[in-house]
C-alpha cells in the first residue's frame, strides 16, 4: 500500500506514539515500528525528531510547556512569591499529567530509570522558563561557564521527582502527592536560602583547596 503523502507535524507524532501504546500495550521501540504503525515516511519523522528518545523527551517537555501556558494566563501569578509560584506550577503540572497517567507509567518503567534519557531530558527542560527568581550572589563558576542556571536545574529535578511520586501514589485523590509537594517544596526553599547556599559553596571551595594541597 502506498504511503500517505500528508506529513505529520510534531503533535501528530506525539499522538501516534501514545496511540501505539493504547493499541498494543507497549511503547514503540524504534522509528521503524512507529513508521509501520502510522504508515508514514521516514523523512516526515526526521523533520521533527532525531530518534525515538527525542520524541519521548518532547512528550515530557510538552507537559511542562502546557503547565507554563496555563500559568501565563493567570494575571496574579507574577505577584506570588517564588515559593508560591513553584507550588502553583507543580499543582498545574500534576493536573496536566493526570490525563496521561497510563502513558507515563509505561514511560517510567521503560525510560525513567535510564540515566542517559533523564540527563538528555533535563537538558531540554532547562531551556524552558522554569525559574522563579534568581539566587542573588550565588553563581558557581563551573555552572556559569556551562551556561546553566543552578536554581532552574533544582526546580526541574524537583518537578520530575514529583511526577515519579505521583505515578506511584495510590492514596485517595492523590492526597499523598499533595503532601509530598508541600513538604519537599518547603524543604527546597529552606535549602535555597542564600546564606545556606553561600555557606555550602564556601565549604566546597575549602574542601577542594585542601584536597589539591593534600594530593598534589
Amino acid at each position: 500500500m502506498a504511503k500517505r503523502t500528508k506529513k505529520f507535524n510534531a503533535k501528530d507524532w506525539i499522538k501516534a506514539y501514545k496511540d501505539h501504546l493504547l493499541q498494543y500495550g507497549e511503547l514503540a521501540k524504534d522509528i521503524k515500528t512507529l513508521l509501520h504503525f502510522t504508515d508514514r515516511h521516514f523523512v516526515d519523522f526526521k523533520t521533527h525528531f532525531e530518534d525515538i528518545e527525542s520524541l519521548e523527551s518532547a512528550i515530557v517537555c510538552s507537559y511542562f510547556e502546557d503547565s507554563l501556558k496555563v500559568l501565563a494566563k493567570d494575571k496574579n501569578f507574577n505577584e506570588l512569591s517564588s515559593k508560591e509560584q513553584h507550588l502553583a506550577f507543580l499543582y498545574v503540572l500534576m493536573e496536566v499529567i493526570s490525563n496521561d497517567e497510563i502513558f507515563l507509567e509505561s514511560m517510567q518503567q521503560d525510560k525513567m530509570k535510564d540515566p542517559g534519557f533523564i540527563f538528555n531530558l533535563q537538558k531540554k527542560l532547562n531551556k524552558l522558563n522554569i525559574n522563579w527568581g534568581e539566587i542573588e550572589g550565588w553563581k558557581p563558576e563551573i555552572l556559569e561557564k556551562l551556561n546553566l542556571n543552578p536554581k532552574q536545574s533544582v526546580y526541574v529535578n524537583h518537578a520530575i521527582t514529583c511526577i515519579l511520586f505521583y505515578l506511584k501514589d495510590k492514596s485517595e485523590e492523590k492526597q499523598d502527592t499533595d503532601a509530598f509537594i508541600e513538604k519537599t517544596t518547603d524543604l527546597l526553599f529552606k535549602l535555597s536560602d542564600t546564606s545556606t547556599l553561600n555557606s555550602m559553596l564556601d565549604l566546597g571551595k575549602f574542601m577542594y583547596s585542601r584536597s589539591k594541597a593534600s594530593f598534589s
